[in-house]
């Protein structure tokens, strides 16, 4: 199957679900209450809000840059380059190109960081490090949040979701962990494994898959270290801890009565169904997360769509603005980044 066909296919299916996700949400929405909740908002809280969304970009660019420091000493401005205009690709392209991309602008800024390398550390910062610091603070608003409790009591149907999803999510971290350290402490195993196993292809071919194995590799050093391991992950609760901060700004630019928890519950109901395919900017997904993250609440139906409006309005603009502004900063092309991203769908 052809990386055009797969692309298309992934945002037909993004269009079904963010459409069918947009008519649920917004399809009886009294227009009216809608628009009167969003005037009334106290739009100043926006600007720490904003603040905290373009700060957590510069956070995700210094933590990246101790997960490539056994490569090199990556200069920061090309770190923070590559992961806004990564992020931005995921707003405007489809198929989650934007992580490809962010690997692709990286490399193509710097010589010396090879493609595979690259995607090797935004597998495990996403798949890992994310994932593990969201299971923990979702284990802590489980521990210390009454009205989460409550909730998954009183609605075994949704309550049932959340823990399925949460056994999944312990299931892929750890399978990703154990992958993962094979890989960084015996590549050339792996390598020598996989043309053992590929025999009937031609040495040429075989040899390729090896070197890409073990320039994939080279990404994963930084898991060797135990040190390297504890301050990357110090460094994902701090970018976490932030991003959810960010969110209470804006319930307080809505009145919302509820405690600074609501946000964290959010942003992991948020990012588990930001999983899903989507439409680019994760249309849909998004909106439907904040809306029965605040219900847990109490939070009316429409101040939780005012504030879905919002909150993904919000970071939309940012990370979009932030991105166009590196690529043209540093010349890269997105037509390009995109091409040769849709090649290794």
């Amino acid at each position: 199957m052809s990386a055009k066909v797969k692309k298309l296919i992934y945002l037909s299916v993004g269009i079904i679900v963010s459409g069918y996700l947009i008519w649920k949400i917004f399809g009886n929405i009294d227009v009216e209450k809608l628009i009167e909740t969003l005037k009334t908002a106290n739009y100043f809280w926006l600007i720490p809000n904003i603040l905290l969304i373009a700060f957590a970009m510069y956070q995700r660019a210094y933590r990246w840059k101790f997960m490539l420091l056994p490569i090199k000493q990556v200069r920061f401005p090309n770190l923070l380059a590559a992961t806004c205009v990564g992020f931005m690709a995921n707003n405007v392209l489809p198929a989650r190109l934007g992580e490809f991309v962010r690997a692709y602008s990286l490399s193509s800024q710097d010589k010396e960081i090879s493609k595979s390398a690259s995607l090797a550390t935004i597998f495990v910062e996403r798949m890992i490090f994310d994932l593990i610091a969201l299971l923990i603070i979702f284990g802590s608003m489980l521990i210390f949040s009454e009205n989460l409790k409550m909730q998954l009591e009183s609605n075994l149907e949704f309550g049932s979701k959340i823990i399925a999803g949460s056994k999944f999510a312990v299931f892929v971290a750890l399978g990703g962990i154990a992958v993962m350290l094979t890989f960084a402490h015996k590549p050339d195993r792996i390598g020598h494994m996989l043309t053992k196993y590929l025999f009937f292809l031609p040495d040429k071919i075989k040899e390729g898959v090896k070197s890409i194995v073990l320039k994939f590799s080279d990404g994963l050093k930084f898991l060797t270290s135990v040190k390297a391991v504890f301050y990357v992950g110090f460094q994902t609760l701090l970018l976490w801890i932030m991003m959810g901060v960010s969110n209470y700004f804006v319930f307080l630019s809505f009145g919302f009565d509820i405690p600074i928890e609501a946000s964290f519950v959010l942003l992991v109901v948020v990012s588990i169904l930001i999983m899903a395919p989507s439409t680019p900017g994760f249309l849909g997904v998004y909106h439907y997360g904040v809306v029965i993250s605040l219900g847990i609440y109490g939070i009316t139906d429409e101040e939780a769509k005012a504030c879905a409006l919002i909150l993904h309005a919000a970071q939309y603009i940012v990370i979009t603005l932030m991105g166009f502004y590196f690529l043209k900063k540093e010349h890269l092309s997105l037509k390009d980044l995109e091409e040769t991203a849709e090649n290794d769908l």
